[in-house]
């Protein structure tokens, strides 16, 4: 019994449309998935940027507690510094200051160490959502190596079947 081969148009088509295949897959999904990676790699260069200012938040608080404590300490305190000093712990902190008095030293150090902490629950939360990203960016690594591989045998497949009319020819 004899295999009947199909024709040598159709062997052409199917690999010339396992072609077209291939290409569609690298130019529409690959660069989808590229296109998402960008973003997901700028979201996190985003929260690296929004941790660094965190930290340095957390820094100038604590310099404005070093401070602070530093004017306090001097028993002849100016007005004018004591003034400018709890202008800026008011602004840094957002909420009204006390009077800048050792007795108040206790309330000014706790409103300090609230922002610091506040700051510090915002940097936990930007390292958890780059996690995250890190994670989704990984996925679709995977997706975009698994595409290629298709968007390969693809190719490989309709070549051959282009060559395979080719060979029948020279049967």
């Amino acid at each position: 019994m004899k295999f009947d081969w199909p024709p040598a148009w159709l062997l052409v088509f199917l690999g010339l449309l396992l072609n077209v295949m291939a290409i569609v897959i690298s130019s529409q999904i690959l660069d989808d998935l590229a296109r998402k990676n960008a973003s997901l790699y700028e979201g996190q260069n985003n929260n690296l940027r929004s941790i660094q200012l965190a930290w340095n938040r957390v820094e100038n608080l604590e310099r404005k507690k070093e401070t602070l404590l530093v004017v306090l300490g001097h028993n002849d305190s100016n007005l004018a510094v004591n003034s400018e000093l709890a202008k800026q712990i008011e602004v840094w902190t957002g909420k009204p200051v006390p009077e800048l008095s050792i007795n108040n030293l206790q309330t000014l150090s706790l409103m300090l160490e609230q922002e610091q902490n506040q700051q510090r629950d915002l940097i936990d939360k930007y390292y958890l959502n780059n996690i995250s990203l890190l994670e989704m960016t990984s996925l679709n690594d995977m997706q975009i190596s698994r595409y290629k591989n298709i968007a390969l045998f693809l190719q490989i497949f309709g070549l051959a079947l282009i060559l395979a009319r080719d060979l029948r020819q020279k049967d």
